[in-house]
């Protein structure tokens, strides 16, 4: 198959961006692993000639897989626990930081309230002097 340097410029810019299917990459594989490519070209056919070359390499070894040991489970398992009490603690303070909140706005109440009376009360009291006075006047008129 012959291939123009124009085609090739315009299926490696579509390479480029990301935009080639892949018959137009078979194309460009193709094109560089004949050998008979442009002077221009040299470096995608060094890339393609990378790409080639790293599919067919197999890994013959084993692949090691890491156990987690017993000990990242029981750092897991503290730190779960921290969370939770950490939780009941705050649960607790905040329940405690209401009921202090609402003793001290019954007692801001229960102030108001005592107050209100005192000062009813007192003058209450300032009527019944004059109450008294009036009663000691008008014993002293009938004597």
């Amino acid at each position: 198959m012959e291939f123009d340097k124009k085609y090739i410029n315009q299926l490696l810019s579509l390479y480029e961006e990301g935009e080639s299917t892949l018959e137009q990459e078979q194309e460009l594989k193709m094109y560089f692993s004949s050998g008979n490519y442009d002077s221009d070209f040299e470096a995608y056919a060094s890339l393609f000639k990378f790409f080639e070359k790293e599919s067919n390499v197999q890994f013959k070894g084993e692949a090691a897989i890491e156990k987690k040991s017993s000990r990242y489970f029981w750092i897991n398992i503290a730190a779960s626990i921290c969370i939770v009490l950490g939780g009941v603690w705050f649960y607790d303070y905040y329940e405690n930081q209401q009921k202090l909140e609402e003793a001290r706005l019954a007692f801001e109440t229960t102030q108001n309230a005592l107050n209100l009376i005192s000062i009813n009360m007192n003058e209450g009291l300032e009527k019944l002097e004059y109450v008294e006075v009036f009663s000691q006047q008008k014993n002293n008129l009938i004597k």
